[in-house]
């Protein structure tokens, strides 16, 4: 199994500082991965990300020149928002100035006020991702490529530099119900939901397993990504969250999510301070990773 680091580029911590700090002490503590969020603006009055949010792609733009080996992934940019054309020269000329350290996390969507904001038909962005999946691969994999479709129509064009991962850097599936495990057993490289137990995990790898069937795919090769709160604590969170509380009790929610099918476990370490999630990353590094 493999472990990540969700990056401030929203919430309580969002800065320069603390994105530099986590990325870098991410990468010094031996963790396999740091990931960016997405969102461009925000309605009026939402909760749970607070008012400053860094753009992803920019960040992890930044993230890459900080550090030399980490994974570089997001979790997930919200694929309609943006030109296919344009977000993807932007992933591969990250993965080029990464030396080929691009995971490519996407999802549909799911606030209305903010495609409303943005010009994007909100009841279209499910065909529009699906589309949009199959220009990012073509861009990906063709320097002078073409596609015809509902949403994106070019041809006679060069595209290049082409990513630096080959065949293309992986493109995983966010979200965590039926629709987000047919994508990803359809178009994608792997599953990444968000928040779920390790039972929801296990019925989720269940269905991928059977949709992957139907695709005429397995799951070699294809990863599942769980994004997860993170807390070391004296206080027991309860069995749907494994990962909040002591050391030990974290141990064996990490096994649990083994178990279950998770090949990449995200984190999002909760804390106080600034100074408390690194030292959350530390323990974790230190005193959990060794033992599972």
């Amino acid at each position: 199994m493999k472990f990540g680091v969700a990056l401030p580029n929203f919430g309580k911590f969002a800065g320069t500082e603390s994105i530099r700090k986590i990325s870098v002490g991410a990468e010094s503590l031996g963790f396999d991965s740091v990931w960016v969020s997405d969102h461009i603006v925000l309605p009026k009055g939402h909760q749970g990300f607070g008012r400053v949010f860094y753009e992803p792609l920019v960040t992890l733009s930044y993230v890459a020149a900080l550090t030399s080996r980490v994974a570089l992934g997001t979790s997930v940019l919200v694929l309609p928002y943006r030109n296919p054309l344009v977000l993807g020269k932007m992933l591969a000329t990250i993965d080029v100035l990464s030396s080929g350290r691009l995971i490519v996390g996407v999802g549909v969507g799911h606030l209305e006020g903010e495609f409303h904001a943005l010009g994007v038909p909100f009841e279209k962005r499910g065909a529009v991702t699906d589309e949009y999946i199959e220009v990012l691969k073509t861009l990906f994999t063709n320097p002078e490529p073409s596609f015809q479709g509902r949403h994106a129509n070019f041809d006679g064009i060069v595209f290049e530099p082409l990513p630096e991962q080959k065949p293309r850097p992986p493109i995983l599936v966010g979200g965590g119900g039926g629709r987000a495990i047919e994508r990803a057993a359809r178009a994608g490289d792997g599953w990444h939901p968000v928040g779920l137990s390790p039972a929801q995990v296990r019925d989720g790898v269940a269905y991928l397993i059977d949709r992957l069937e139907k695709e005429g795919r397995g799951l070699e090769g294809f990863g599942v990504y769980l994004r997860k709160n993170l807390e070391i604590t004296d206080e027991d969170k309860g069995e749907d969250e494994p990962l909040r509380g002591s050391v030990e009790k974290i141990t064996s929610g990490i096994a649990l999510y083994a178990e279950a099918g998770v090949t990449h476990v995200i984190f999002q370490p909760l804390s106080g301070t600034l100074d408390g999630v690194l030292e959350t990353m530390g323990v974790f590094a230190r005193d959990i990773r060794v033992e599972v």
